[in-house]
């Protein structure tokens, strides 16, 4: 069979990039005539996504390849209001550098395989022009869910076709209809990316528009998670392939003090409260996680981040070990030493693989919804930030697959209130419950997640189509 490349080219965002070397792994094991090569870029300022990024390598597969370009001036971006704007900038000043490099590798006599497609992540658009000067296919990686992409593009049809503005939406007295939820999604639940006059036209609808001059949408979902969300887009929407659950491959921690602790720890007894690589709170809430911890007695594993200093650009830091005792209750640490640990960033995939996690304090990003039910963890959700309000809303009232401590929380808002000790108490007693029912529908997606990726499973049967529809385009 004739010798295929595949260029990926992920967002600079490091939760995004995971997601497709890990596609890369399953299809280059699943289809030994394709070469996959990864161009990488990277996010100024972000430290601990730079060194997850300069951590991918091809040492343990000889068909996929990795070109990482050097990070660019953080001071080059002093424009950028947001992390999200940077990542826009970062990847359009990518451009004309990737279109060289994809030049030189597939232009010249001494090319071993043909370039058959690109596939791009949901941010990287501009992209989708530098296939078109090469003559091949765009593919979007979409690395949210089925039913993130549907809001994105039923906005898009609503501003677009209907000259509705979307921001509108947000102040709405009545719960909305929208196709890919199956129930009425209340106002709140409306991320800020999408209500927000600024994300929405300078960046949300750009995306959603360029989505259709794609020649296909990867979604990291399966059809046994989402069947009515992937039931909803209508006609003009280039073909959707489910190819998940994709888990981000973690940076190996062979002596991670926190894994060692979990060893030692009785099965489901230790609750963890992680909310992503940009996840943080001021002192009056951590104050009031605190104190739900401690009340609610049970075990726990509690990343902390500091909030992000002016030069930090939005990304959290890391308290040391004496700054501790300045944002947590007086003694704190003292009294839970001997059931818990706070600490800085951890390696949530490894944590939530241990048998003695069994409960899931989360921001309800995507990635970490699908580890958690890959695992069998239950969520308690707290949204911080993009669509995870939505992610939230689903996970608790469209699937029953979480518990909520809060639906609609977001950091960007300015009137956004103080999370009470006693809701978060209960979210931590409710998701750590043994014999819920939430508990038992999310060990049965367990096992319908790992099925979806084995043979005869949906997601290995959307990946088979894929790649036929790879080499039946050229």
């Amino acid at each position: 069979m004739e010798k295929l490349e595949l260029i990926f080219i992920p967002s600079p965002l490091m939760g995004h990039a995971g997601q497709l070397v890990e596609l890369a792994r399953l299809m280059v094991n699943q289809f030994h005539h394709l070469t996959i090569t990864l161009l990488i870029m990277k996010l100024p300022g972000d430290l601990i996504g730079t060194d997850y990024t300069d951590s991918l390598d091809s040492k343990d597969h000889d068909r996929i390849k990795f070109i990482h370009f050097p990070p660019m001036d953080l001071d080059s971006f002093t424009d950028c209001p947001t992390i999200g704007f940077m990542a826009d900038a970062v990847i359009e000043r990518h451009k004309p550098i990737i279109t060289e490099v994809i030049g030189n590798r597939f232009n010249g006599s001494h090319r071993t395989s043909r370039l058959c497609a690109l596939v791009v992540d949901m941010f990287c658009t501009p992209m989708i022009d530098v296939g078109k000067e090469f003559g091949v296919p765009t593919y979007i990686f979409f690395t949210s869910n089925a039913a993130f992409l549907g809001i994105m593009l039923y906005f898009q049809i609503l501003d677009d076709e209907h000259g509705q503005d979307v921001s509108e939406l947000a102040n709405s007295g009545t719960e909305l209809t929208i196709p890919s939820y199956a129930n009425p999604v209340p106002p709140s639940v409306l991320p800020f990316v999408l209500v927000n006059k600024d994300f929405w036209s300078k960046r949300f609808i750009r995306y959603t528009r360029k989505y259709k001059e794609a020649k296909g949408i990867i979604v990291n979902t399966f059809q046994e998670l989402e069947p009515h969300a992937l039931l909803s887009y209508d006609d003009k929407t280039p073909r959707v392939y489910t190819v998940g659950p994709m888990i981000k491959p973690e940076k190996h921690t062979p002596n991670n003090e926190v894994l060692k602790w979990l060893k030692s720890q009785p099965k489901s007894t230790v609750v963890l409260l992680c909310f992503g690589s940009r996840g943080w709170f001021d002192v009056d809430q951590v104050r009031e996680i605190a104190i739900a911890i401690e009340r609610s007695g049970y075990r726990f594993i509690w990343s902390l981040r500091r909030p992000p200093s002016e030069a930090q650009k939005g990304f959290p830091g890391e308290y040391t070990d004496s700054d501790y005792n300045e944002v947590l209750p007086e003694g704190f640490l003292e009294r839970t030493a001997g059931r818990g640990r706070v600490v800085g960033w951890v390696p949530q995939t490894a944590v939530l693989a241990d048998v003695a996690v069994g409960g899931f304090v989360s921001h309800c990003g995507w990635n970490s919804v699908l580890e958690s039910l890959w695992y069998g963890v239950p969520i308690a959700t707290w949204p911080i930030y993009a669509e995870q309000q939505l992610d939230a809303y689903q996970l608790v009232k469209e699937l029953g697959l979480g518990v909520d401590i809060s639906l609609d929380y977001n950091q960007l808002n300015k009137n956004q209130r103080l999370i009470l000790a006693e809701e978060i108490e209960k979210g931590i007693r409710e998701v750590m419950d043994g014999d819920s029912e939430v508990r038992a529908k999310v060990m049965e997606m367990k096992g319908r997640s790992r099925m979806a990726l084995e043979e005869g499973g949906s997601s290995l049967a959307s990946l088979r189509q894929l790649v036929e529809d790879f080499i039946s385009c050229n």
